[in-house]
Order: structure tokens, then sequence, then C-alpha cells
């Protein structure tokens, strides 16, 4: 049991009653609210079918961050899969109200093959999609996700030096641990239909420490594959298990970064971060304000 109570200082003070046998305090990090565990879906290319997935989301309260291509937005773009089903991206006429509440990302103005671009064309390629994404919006846009699979330190840079947050590649944990680097940020697995139902059985009985389930791909793949059924089955899922937050991927990588800055020693937890974050210490959800100190004793 923790007892809480105010120093002198205005710092909240936990007084536990018990600690592991080597005399230290059990603490763990959370998501925002308590949440132990977070899920995401990121998905790209801004087409048709998403706005029956965006819906799917909005029903069970779930949230995505979609990577958009401007360029291709502007015109007449659609192209037919090895399926046979014609693919056509939305036009800007409905992405903002369909988008709503949701994370908006860059995926290059072109979606091109970035091994054939110097770095003049990658650094166009990029620029160019956020400051048109950003007018489309109306706000800043901070992520950025790779098209197809090539990625090199060329590109690492590139995204960087166009003052992206994050950039996501396209490999894949296949854990729920979090990604290493921000700029080669890799999502939990791309959705393998036949994997999908276990993966989040896991996911639902994991207890590692923040814990992250991230699902990449296109919606138009559950036309093709048939899966809307079994993606809603998910979401529903996720939904109904209160250890899970759905977040965006700026959110995370937000809220991540603040946890980067954070002190923590065996007599306090100080918070040098600019917004609130949460631990549980002893069992005792904690929520720690910005530049606040817990002391712990």
């Amino acid at each position: 049991m923790v007892k809480q109570k105010w120093g002198e200082d205005d710092t909240v003070s936990f007084i536990c009653d018990h600690v592991t046998e080597d005399g230290e305090y059990m603490i763990r990090k959370l998501y925002p609210n308590g949440k132990k565990k977070a899920f995401n879906v990121t998905y790209d290319d801004g087409v048709l079918q998403d706005i029956r997935f965006v819906e799917l989301l909005n029903k069970y309260g779930l949230k995505g961050t979609f990577n958009l291509n401007s360029g291709l937005m502007e015109r007449e773009f659609e192209w037919t899969h090895e399926s046979g089903l014609v693919v056509k991206r939305l036009k800007t006429d409905i992405v903002v109200d369909l988008y709503k509440g949701h994370e908006v990302a860059s995926h290059t103005l072109n979606h091109p093959y970035m091994e054939n671009l110097s770095k003049e064309e990658i650094f166009a390629e990029l620029s160019q999609d956020k400051a048109n994404l950003e007018k489309i919006f109306g706000k800043e846009i901070k992520g950025f996700a790779l098209p197809f699979h090539y990625y090199s330190e060329l590109i690492k840079t590139c995204v960087q030096e166009c003052g992206f947050s994050y950039g996501r590649i396209s490999e894949e944990t296949g854990s729920f641990s979090l990604p290493a680097d921000y700029y080669s940020w890799k999502a939990t697995f791309f959705h393998h239909f036949d994997k999908l139902e276990g993966l989040t059985k896991e996911f639902m009985e994991t207890d590692e420490e923040l814990g992250l389930f991230q699902i990449v791909g296109h919606s138009y793949d559950l036309d093709v594959a048939d899966r809307w059924e079994i993606m809603e089955d998910v979401f529903r899922g996720i939904s109904e298990n209160k250890d899970i937050l759905p977040m965006t991927t700026i959110e995370i990588v937000e809220y991540l970064k603040a946890m980067d800055k954070i002190e923590i020693t065996n007599e306090y937890i100080k918070n040098n971060s600019d917004i609130s974050l949460w631990f549980e210490i002893d069992g005792r959800v904690c929520e720690v304000k910005s530049c606040e100190k817990v002391n712990i004793f």
C-alpha cells in the first residue's frame, strides 16, 4: 500500500510500507492515465477504403496514423492491384473531415523509389509533402512514413533535416517492445492476417513495460483479403481491454521523448518534461506533473 502526502515544497511524497527484498521500490513506467499498453494502426497511401477503415476506428474509440502523398491527391491517381482491385486515392476535398481525431503524416510527395534519388530530390519529396499537408490540414505535420522498403542513412538525415519528429520505416519488430530509434521507427508488424488474431491475443496477455502493438498496412488490403470482419474483431477486443490506451504515433513518440527526460533515483522521480507522466509505484498509479518531483521513501 502507498500513502500520499504533500511535502513543504509542494512535492508529492509517497510513503511505501513495503519494498523488495533488496530494499528497492517497484517502479513501472505507464502510458497516460495509468494505462500499461498502447495500440496504434499506421496506414499508408490515403485510399478510398480509408473511409470504411476510419469508421471502424471511430466506432471503437481507436486512433490511427494516416500517411499521405499530397502530390497524388492532387490528380486522378489510381492503380490496379495484382488481385484486380482498382485502388483509388482520396482527393483533398474529403481528407480533412475524414481524418479528424487521427494523425496525418507525410509519406513523400509522389511515393517514389527512394534509392534512385539524390539528397536534393529526397529532401524535396519530404519537405514539399510536409508543406502541402500542413496547408491542407492547417497544423504541423510531425511524422514521416517511408514508401516501399529502401532506407538509408541519407534518407534518415533528410527526415531529421526536414523537421520531422520520427521516421517510420518498412521493417517490423515482431514484438511489443518499443522501437530503439525514433528515426528508424519499426512497428510491430504488417497486417499478415493469418497472424493477426494470435498476435492480438498475445498482446492482451503481455505484461511488458510500456508494451506497444502497432500495425502497419493499407486499408485496401482488407478488401483484397476480405478481412474486414477479423479486423473489427481485433478492434473490439482492444477497445474492451482497460489496460490499453489508443494513441497516434506522434502521441506515442512525444510521450516517450518526455519519458527520456525523467530522473529516477532511489529517493525520487523528477519529471523534467512539459507534460504529465505516469508511473506505478509499488502497485499505486501515480501522475507526476510537468517539472514535479515525487519523493519516494
